[in-house]
């Protein structure tokens, strides 16, 4: 007779209750319990192959005195399995994940204890999400904003040209060879380089840089003492003062190009006008987003600030292990070091806990709003989207059916949001500000 197949008999109370938690403590009397551990030695014995005896012939006697410890764990993991529900059921508590053992205590012969503790999802009632307060401010573009845009173009297509001048100035690009040395002046040779450019005007570059190199001509050899500070992103010199024997192969500055309609044609417009035209609906549709993500941003602090409940700290550990994750992967690509990234993880934890709170409620919140509107995505919402991406990309219609295929989920999601925040912004009472847009310093 299998003892995990039968209701199995056992008392329990509630240790702990709370909104989204239970933690409920477990008896189970000696006498059940040893019939489940009866039970676990028959089952060994079936399966257990000794020195002397066929498969399953082995005497119980034997059985007992070589798997007594594999017994009791069988026999403690079955009458937990058997229990552990039937005790949730009994306080009408219904767990979003199996219930987690914190401690148990059984010695054969003895009664079994275990507590254990199981989340639920919170009951959710969700106020004031029509008519959210928000604050669209709305940036005009000026002739000044055009111009300073246009101008941001003409130094991405900017070209390096000999300095005219002859010396180094706050806007040079020098290219400089130079070799390293440490404090007790032993060289460096993995810091020294050949022909590297150097951007004065950049804020990369370091401060020593600029103001060792300026005032300077071709073919000047200068010595540059630099103190690294202690956390310097580069461990081979934080905390180290190097020096660097320089010498100036090379000094160029920008040239940039004429605004003209030539330029315009380079860059695959009319003429000038259309260029003008072109960068202006860029600015525009990137305005949109702005204003677009703005609206969402304060929808969504003011439903998480308007509605505070306890979330599952299951689900809130999940989620924060997750934007950790995803944070170190970032770090990890821009090849900064491991021990600089746990560092960095390991100061922001709290931010990272914080962060994935508001995540896990903010989830409640909008399937809730979701619900309550009875808002759906339907099969013809889905055909929609697929129809779009297909207008788009003609000729690739059989990866486009595949996509969908392979991203139904996924696709599914997207749409729900963007219907979710559609219906929030649409109730929104939303008050307009129009400004000039600002410059960019």
């Amino acid at each position: 007779m299998a003892q995990d197949a039968q209701k199995i008999e056992f008392k329990s109370t509630v240790a702990d209750l709370k909104l989204t938690s239970i933690t409920i403590d477990v008896e189970v009397a000696a006498d059940i319990v040893g019939k489940a551990v009866d039970a676990a030695y028959e089952g060994i014995q079936k399966q257990t192959r000794l020195d002397g005896f066929r498969q399953g012939k082995a005497p119980i006697n034997i059985i007992k005195e070589k798997f007594a410890e594999q017994a009791k764990n069988k026999a403690v993991e079955n009458i937990i399995k058997g229990t552990i529900l039937d005790a949730l059921e009994k306080e009408k508590f219904v767990p979003l994940d199996f219930p987690v053992v914190d401690e148990f205590d059984y010695e054969l012969g003895q009664v079994l204890k275990y507590r254990f503790t199981a989340e639920r999802h919170p009951k959710v009632e969700i106020k004031n999400y029509k008519g959210i307060p928000v604050k669209k401010e709305i940036f005009k573009i000026t002739d000044a904003s055009l111009g300073q845009s246009i101008d941001a173009l003409r130094e991405r297509n900017a070209n390096l040209v000999p300095s005219k001048t002859g010396k180094t100035g706050e806007l040079s690009f020098i290219s400089v060879d130079y070799d390293a040395f440490d404090e007790s002046g032993n060289p460096m040779p993995d810091i020294a380089a050949k022909n590297h450019l150097l951007d004065l005007s950049s804020e990369k570059t370091l401060q020593g840089f600029k103001d060792g190199l300026k005032n300077s001509e071709i073919g000047d050899e200068k010595e540059i003492k630099i103190e690294y500070p202690k956390d310097y992103i580069n461990k081979k010199l934080a905390g180290k003062t190097v020096t660097f024997k320089t010498k100036i192969n090379e000094i160029k500055e920008k040239e940039l190009p004429e605004l003209n309609d030539d330029f315009a044609k380079d860059l695959g417009c009319e003429n000038l006008e259309d260029l003008k035209s072109k960068v202006k609906e860029s600015i525009e549709s990137e305005e949109k987003r702005r204003q677009d993500n703005d609206v969402e941003k304060q929808i969504v602090e003011y439903l998480v600030e308007t509605n505070k409940f306890e979330a599952p700290n299951s689900l809130i550990v999940q989620q924060q292990e997750s934007l950790e994750e995803r944070m170190k992967d970032y770090l990890s690509k821009q090849g900064l070091p491991k021990d600089y990234i746990e560092k960095h993880l390991g100061n922001r934890k709290e931010e990272f806990k914080k962060e994935a709170e508001k995540n896990v409620r903010l989830s409640y919140i909008l399937n809730a709003v979701f619900a309550n509107e009875n808002l759906a995505v339907t099969d013809a919402d889905m055909e929609e989207e697929k129809n779009k991406m297909l207008s788009s990309n003609p000729e690739r219609g059989e990866a486009v059916e595949k996509y969908f295929a392979e991203r139904k989920e996924n696709i599914a999601l997207s749409i729900k949001e963007d219907k979710l925040f559609k219906f929030l912004i649409d109730n929104a009472k939303i008050t307009q500000v129009v400004k000039d847009m600002p410059l960019k310093s």
